[in-house]
């Protein structure tokens, strides 16, 4: 991504430039011989080589345009990352903190190859958030459902530029008595086709995008057959929270979890509600790109 060569394109101007000249024309090697059209066609390696110009891409200036935007570049572009940490960076881990220098730090994309990240809302409310600008301190969370640790990474906005300013890794709190838990379900949920198709609202919502008018959404049912059909792809394992500010609580009967990708569109939404403590998928909705 980083090396473009622009020497073919130099070349070629050279030779067309030749080109317009008579195939009469000719020219000296300063030595009194001379060369015509068709020897000036043959280069030399080492002549090509010298002609090969490499430029460096530059990160643009709306990286920082969002915090998607910013978020992109930090996990994908090593030197990007590097220049976006506020070293020496704290790094927590339950009882012991380490402070990592420049030089002790490894770049981390923080997501898994297929750059699919999740957001956890407990109300539609709160989707405003991810879209705003006001958000000046962001934390984003990966959870890992295997031992309920959560490794947070914390992000401030400063000259309105995004850095990384400490991490943290620590037990996931899980509150007793409030009927079943989230993530608990979800691990079932996510790895269980048996177990998710008892979990579905019958019928199921489903809202998409029109596909004769990509400007409509289309308000439908989908059944049990066609779920599993259209279903996004759910990580089991690890699973991420970005937290703008929204609320993310344990009591809460209502959790809405987004699955996106970096810098691809895909958008996919599942809304989930616990009624008589046991949690069910009521409406699905794709509406990416």
């Amino acid at each position: 991504m980083k090396n473009i060569l622009l020497g073919y394109v130099l070349l070629l101007m050279v030779v067309s430039c030749g080109g317009q000249q008579k195939s009469s024309d000719s020219l000296s090697d300063g030595q009194g011989m001379e060369l015509t059209e068709t020897d000036s066609d043959t280069i030399p390696a080492e002549v090509l080589s010298d002609t090969l110009i490499v430029v460096d891409e530059v990160v643009p200036v709306t990286a920082d345009a969002s915090f998607i935007d910013f978020l992109y570049y930090f996990t994908t572009d090593e030197d990007f990352q590097h220049s976006r940490i506020q070293f020496p960076v704290s790094f927590y881990n339950d009882t012991t903190v380490l402070r990592l220098t420049a030089d002790e730090w490894t770049f981390d994309p923080m997501f898994d190859k297929d750059e699919i990240y999740t957001v956890i809302f407990d109300r539609e409310e709160d989707f405003e958030l991810e879209n705003g600008t006001s958000s000046t301190s962001v934390q984003i969370d990966r959870i890992y459902l295997t031992d309920f640790h959560i490794k947070r990474y914390y992000f401030e906005l400063k000259n309105e530029h995004w850095y990384l300013e400490a991490v943290n890794k620590e037990k996931m709190s899980r509150t007793p008595n409030t009927g079943e838990n989230f993530y608990d379900f979800y691990i079932k949920f996510a790895s269980d086709s048996l177990f998710q198709s008892e979990r579905l609202s019958k019928p199921l919502l489903f809202s998409t995008v029109d596909p004769e008018d990509e400007f409509s959404v289309l308000e439908t049912t989908l059944e049990e057959g066609q779920w599993f059909a259209f279903r996004p792809p759910m990580p089991a394992n690890v699973i991420t929270n970005i937290r703008y500010g929204q609320q993310d609580t344990e009591n809460s009967n209502t959790k809405i979890v987004e699955f996106k990708g970096l810098g691809n569109g895909f958008s996919n939404t599942l809304y989930f509600r616990r009624i008589n403590k046991k949690w069910k998928l009521f409406k699905f909705e794709d509406l990416g790109d």
